[in-house]
């Protein structure tokens, strides 16, 4: 997939309800294996017995933004087959949320963000679904989280056909026109010897404990999302998961002062990313 066309199908999914309608194959129809997918995921989905539910593609569809979008069609359809009064929620929702909360839209694109906020725009049930790039094709992922329980339901695969040639091993790297600010999507794995370089941390000494955590036996983690800046530093960090006595806070501040080595493009000069940051916190 160009840039030029990436960036397209990118704005266009960040600006819409739903994905938009980009053509589905040569023939225009649903290939079996996608539609066996998604009728396997709508029997679990109605087995869940929940009626609002949320569907949203992560951010590897933007491999093959096509083979997503159909599986998100006929998932829908069949949705609304088996649950009567089914209620989907839309993807522009989460985006209006996150917004609301300090993040980017580009946020929407991964499972822990999604899982955070499906509560909010009122998901009990969320779907996501994914590609893995693999040497004869794509596999197709697609995963039912129960939002209330907090845990997953089941995992699907299918193996689909993928039209050109390819290793997956250079990355596609994606920019978002609003904020100028891009996320980097991989094959399935990070590629050696790629052209692109990702973030990497630099100086990013653990934060201290509060008293207070410290004295409650506290450990974890803090999940933030972060904006990795051309210059290597920290900006616009949201919170997807957090710790009580002040491990937050002190997670963000630390994260505020961290040193990365900034993304660099295939052009040589850095640029800005998009990407989850994971503080740990154990007791010695």
């Amino acid at each position: 997939m160009s840039r030029p066309l990436a960036l397209a199908i990118f704005s266009c999914v960040l600006s819409a309800a739903a994905l938009c309608a980009f053509p589905l194959s040569a023939s225009g129809q649903i290939s079996p294996e996608v539609e066996s997918l998604a009728v396997r995921t709508a029997d679990r989905v109605a087995k869940a017995h929940r009626e609002h539910v949320l569907v949203a593609g992560l951010q590897e569809c933007l491999w093959a933004l096509d083979v997503c979008s159909a599986f998100e069609g006929s998932l829908d359809a069949h949705l609304e087959k088996l649950i009567p009064g089914v209620h989907l929620v839309k993807r522009e929702s989460i985006v209006n949320i996150l917004e609301g909360r300090g993040f980017l839209a580009l946020d929407a694109y991964l499972p822990d963000v999604l899982i955070a906020v499906a509560p909010s725009a009122g998901a009990d049930l969320l779907v996501t679904e994914d590609l893995r790039w693999q040497p004869d094709g794509y596999e197709l992922n697609s995963e039912v989280y129960d939002v209330g329980q907090g845990k997953k339901l089941d995992l699907f695969r299918s193996k689909i056909a993928r039209a050109g040639s390819g290793s997956g091993d250079e990355p596609l790297v994606v920019t978002a026109p609003e904020s100028d600010v891009s996320m980097i999507v991989s094959g399935g794995k990070r590629p050696h010897g790629s052209a692109i370089q990702f973030p990497a941390c630099q100086k990013c000494p653990d934060p201290p404990y509060t008293p207070e955590a410290r004295a409650n036996g506290i450990q974890g983690r803090v999940l933030l999302m972060v904006t990795i800046t051309e210059k290597g530093t920290a900006e616009q960090i949201g919170v997807v998961d957090g710790l009580d006595y002040g491990l937050t806070d002190q997670a963000m501040q630390a994260v505020q002062n961290w040193q990365f080595k900034p993304a660099i493009g295939k052009d040589g000069k850095p640029f800005a990313v998009r990407m989850p940051v994971e503080v740990t916190f154990r007791l010695h």
